[in-house]
């Protein structure tokens, strides 16, 4: 186990899946708002919609960096820490 790496970068890997997932939520909901029928978000007609969609991405990006963090655990689990 290689402990020492997951203290020096955690904090990047989750900005890294924080980042990506905004972005790719982001981009998922501009491309559907263009849709005549959208297939993931719903149409942005109210403030109402709007707040539920953005909430919707910015808690989806926190899954995403928390999913991160899993996959950084089995990377330090996996590797020996050189000495």
């Amino acid at each position: 186990m290689n402990i020492s790496y997951f203290k020096k970068s955690w904090i990047r890997f989750y900005k890294r899946g924080f980042i990506t997932g905004f972005l790719i939520m982001t981009f998922i909901l501009v491309v559907d708002q263009f849709l005549a029928n959208p297939l993931f978000f719903s149409k942005i007609t109210s403030l109402d919609v709007f707040l539920f969609i953005i909430s919707t991405i910015f808690f989806g990006s926190i899954f995403c960096g928390i999913l991160s963090l899993i996959f950084l655990v089995f990377v330090v689990i996996a590797t020996k820490e050189d000495n």
